[in-house]
C-alpha cells in the first residue's frame, strides 16, 4: 500500500508543477502588438478549423526575426510565399512574405527576414495588408502571444 501511495503522489507531483515563461522575443515589425488584427484560435483536433497564428497589419516596414535561428524554409506554400525560421525547436513561419534569404542561412535576432508581398494568381487574403505569424513545435501550433510576453503558460492545479 506504501508503494501504491507513493507511486500516486509521484504521479501527481509531475503534474504539479509549473513552468517558467518563455524568453520575451523581438518584435517582428515596429508596434506588433498594436497592429493585431487575428487570434489564435487552437482546433480542437489536430486537422480541425481553427487559425493557427496572428495576423499582423504590415506596411512598407521589413520584417525582422524574433529569434536567431536558421532558414528551414523560403517557398511558394500553394499560392503564396512562405519563410520559416527554426529556433530551436520553435518553427516561425511568416506568410505573405517574399525575402532574399536561403535555406540553411543563419539568421540573428532583429535581422532583415523579408517584406510582405502579394500571393499568385488565385490567392484571396483573409485580412487586407496583414501577414500571418505562427509559431509551431513538434506536436503542434502555438499561440505566438505566450512569445511576446501577453499570455503565461498553463498549468495544472490540484
Amino acid at each position: 500500500m506504501f508503494k501504491f501511495a507513493l507511486a500516486i503522489k509521484v504521479i501527481f507531483g509531475l503534474f504539479n508543477f509549473s513552468l517558467p515563461a518563455p524568453e520575451i522575443w523581438a518584435e517582428p515589425i515596429p508596434y506588433f502588438l498594436d497592429k493585431q488584427m487575428g487570434n489564435y484560435i487552437a482546433p480542437h483536433s489536430e486537422r480541425g478549423p481553427g487559425h493557427r497564428g496572428l495576423d499582423v497589419l504590415v506596411g512598407d516596414e521589413g520584417i525582422r526575426a524574433p529569434q536567431a535561428g536558421f532558414v528551414s524554409f523560403n517557398d511558394l506554400v500553394v499560392d503564396r510565399r512562405v519563410v520559416t525560421i527554426r529556433s530551436g525547436d520553435y518553427r516561425i513561419s511568416f506568410e505573405p512574405v517574399c525575402s532574399d534569404l536561403v535555406t540553411g542561412q543563419a539568421i540573428e535576432r532583429g535581422e532583415l527576414v523579408g517584406y510582405l508581398c502579394e500571393g499568385e494568381a488565385g490567392y484571396k487574403e483573409h485580412c487586407e495588408g496583414c501577414m500571418h505569424l505562427s509559431i509551431r513545435v513538434q506536436r503542434g501550433y502555438l499561440n505566438p502571444l505566450l512569445f511576446f510576453g501577453q499570455l503565461m503558460p498553463s498549468k495544472i492545479v490540484s
